[in-house]
């Protein structure tokens, strides 16, 4: 999830902590994040439609875990599909339907160990799943809400308005959008991995959040493929000489050194980057629909808006 090699690059800032340290603190989940690793503790039963309550156990223990040390958990939900994704989304399924395929050939021919492999490799989270944990946080009074499109921008947003003091999540998607305290590798003794925004001029001194965005986006998301042979290390190194992305691509058609680059890929990119910035979330203060940031005029002209997602999903 989110930008491949990101955080082993800001390994230099990555603290251990425990949640103990939070005391006090609301910090935001990314629910799907927890039911994803619940339900893969029995993705054979959840494929094969059998009923099983242990993905929200697990999910549920989480949120003991983090009570039991005195901080509030705020889970978040995705909402609907939004479009910047779509690509992605539609390889996903693609790459699950062709696990599920072969799984089920190996399970009828008795190869119970390598189908439960396959199975964990093609189970999909459905809101389904999601409406049984958000039933048993409703019974424990904890809060949540369901994004419009995605948890990532609805989280940032909360912890903008302080809502929030932090992101507890494994999607490094969340550094892009700004987060300012990044919480991930939650353990059952409660410890995890700290990064905070302040400490980001360790790794990139005197960058700006353009900079870092761009650097990130240029070695690829879930919302633009990256330029074949372009990772966050090759990024960083020509972001750090010409920091500006459009500047990085006219110097790799130039140099010719990687994979030629799409005709198409900065303006796909600048698409990409209005759903980092301008992405709908909710906004529970107003109870409203609004952007994550306020856009610019023209900002959204065309496909603009279809892309960030639309007030009505």
């Amino acid at each position: 999830m989110g930008i491949q090699g990101l955080l082993p690059f800001l390994a230099l800032i990555q603290n251990q902590a425990h949640l103990r340290d939070f005391a006090g603190k609301t910090i935001g989940v990314d629910g799907y994040v927890w039911l994803h690793r619940g339900a893969y503790a029995c993705a054979t039963e959840i494929v094969t439609g059998k009923t099983t309550t242990k993905y929200v156990d697990f999910a549920m223990q989480r949120v003991r875990l983090m009570q039991h040390y005195g901080v509030s958990p705020y889970l978040v939900f995705d909402g609907g599909p939004l479009p910047a994704k779509v690509g992605t989304e539609e390889k996903r399924k693609q790459a699950r339907e062709e696990s599920k395929r072969q799984a089920t050939a190996l399970a009828a021919a008795g190869k119970e160990s390598q189908a439960r492999e396959l199975y964990a490799k093609c189970l999909d989270v459905t809101p389904q799943l999601a409406f049984q944990f958000i039933k048993a946080l409703r019974a424990a009074g904890v809060p949540y809400v369901v994004a419009p499109y995605e948890a990532d921008a609805q989280l940032i947003h909360l912890e903008r308005t302080r809502v929030i003091d932090g992101i507890l999540t494994e999607d490094s998607d969340l550094l892009v959008f700004g987060c300012n305290l990044f919480l991930s590798k939650l353990d059952a003794s409660g410890t995890l991995v700290s990064i905070s925004r302040t400490d980001f001029a360790r790794v990139v001194p005197g960058w700006s959040d353009k900079e870092f965005r761009e650097m990130a986006m240029l070695a690829g998301c879930d919302y633009l493929e990256s330029i074949p042979g372009m990772g966050v290390k090759t990024a960083w190194k020509m972001m750090k000489r010409y920091r500006n992305a459009e500047k990085v691509v006219q110097i790799v058609r130039f140099e010719g050194k990687l994979k030629p680059v799409p005709r198409d890929y900065l303006q796909n990119f600048r698409i990409a980057e209005l759903a980092f910035l301008y992405q709908r979330v909710y906004d529970p203060l107003t109870e409203r629909l609004i952007h994550l940031e306020d856009p610019p005029p023209g900002a959204l002209d065309g496909d603009g808006e279809n892309f960030v997602g639309r007030c009505a999903p």
